[in-house]
């Protein structure tokens, strides 16, 4: 009796979203085991090449988060091996992961996102800042919301210049919207759905993001029609310029006050915990249980 070829869910890695992909990667395996394929999950070190090399995979489920997963460089490895691999290509991977990148991207797609600039660490600790107040600041490269600061007074700036160590080299600052907070579903080619995410914190942060009851999910998200078709227009938009495959999530807010949507970012390797959106919206939109979602994204993979 031949064996079922392997699949093996790649989790972990050096970022600082290790436990958000241990959770994925969690979430995959039960669903790759009730669909009855062979699944391994495989821990990203710098033995990486050589375990991927020992088992062979037919396919590689890319369940990691944040920099080395998400920026092409596991995607660029699984390329040089041979592997077929789950989500995004390299090139989609490094420029949505690259907020700096991003932008420029929003800019020549003609799709509104908050006015800002790469600062480094010594203006940010001199407060030689040209954004007023309200502003945020943000990793490049750094996804669920990691390294994020919202410096709404010079109070606030203070608190963030005593806990220096939060600042990197080069960080993004962006005036702040305030507002809606909005994540649109692709799916396949479809932009799919648009959820709306009430943080019960100051903003939807790591811990609204992964623990559950701080933070209200409304489907769709009640906002005007115009604006919602525009959430769908714009993340489809960047998911079909980037070339991303199978599935991307991408970020809006919205103030109701001068009806302005603004676009934050796309990401192609979204999450796939309980709690993740892009498969809460498949189930709501088309009734695609987590289960099934992962095995398109699997059949999906094997065609490429």
């Amino acid at each position: 009796m031949l064996m079922p070829p392997t699949i093996a869910i790649l989790i972990g890695g050096p970022s600082c979203e290790r436990e958000v992909s241990l959770m994925s990667g969690k979430a995959v395996k039960r669903a790759l085991d009730s669909l009855s394929y062979k699944a391994i999950e495989i821990n990203v070190d710098n033995n990486i090449t050589e375990k991927l090399k020992k088992i062979n995979p037919c396919l590689a489920f890319i369940a990691l988060h944040g920099p080395y997963g998400e920026d092409g460089c596991i995607q660029g490895l699984l390329e040089i091996l041979g592997i077929k691999y789950t989500h995004s290509g390299v090139m989609a991977s490094s420029i949505a992961m690259n907020k700096e990148m991003s932008k420029h991207i929003f800019h020549y797609l003609g799709i509104d996102t908050p006015k800002g600039y790469i600062i480094n660490r010594e203006d940010i600790l001199k407060n030689n800042i040209r954004i007023d107040y309200p502003y945020v600041l943000k990793p490049i490269n750094e996804g669920s919301s990691i390294g994020v600061h919202i410096i709404s007074s010079h109070e606030d700036y203070l608190n963030l210049k005593d806990n220096s160590s939060t600042i990197m080299e080069r960080m993004i600052i962006e005036e702040y919207v305030p507002g809606i907070e909005l994540q649109t579903a692709v799916l396949l080619d479809e932009a799919i759905g648009t959820i709306e995410i009430r943080p019960k914190n100051k903003f939807y942060n790591y811990e609204a993001k992964y623990t559950s009851g701080l933070a209200e999910y409304i489907f769709p998200a009640e906002i005007p029609d115009n604006i919602y078709k525009m959430t769908l227009e714009h993340a489809l938009k960047m998911h079909r310029f980037l070339e991303c495959r199978t599935i991307s999530r991408s970020d809006f807010r919205y103030n109701p006050k001068n009806e302005a949507l603004k676009m934050l970012e796309i990401n192609t390797h979204p999450g796939l915990t309980e709690l993740s959106l892009v498969p809460k919206i498949a189930k709501l939109t088309k009734g695609i249980g987590f289960n099934e979602l992962v095995q398109i994204i699997v059949e999906t993979t094997q065609k490429y």
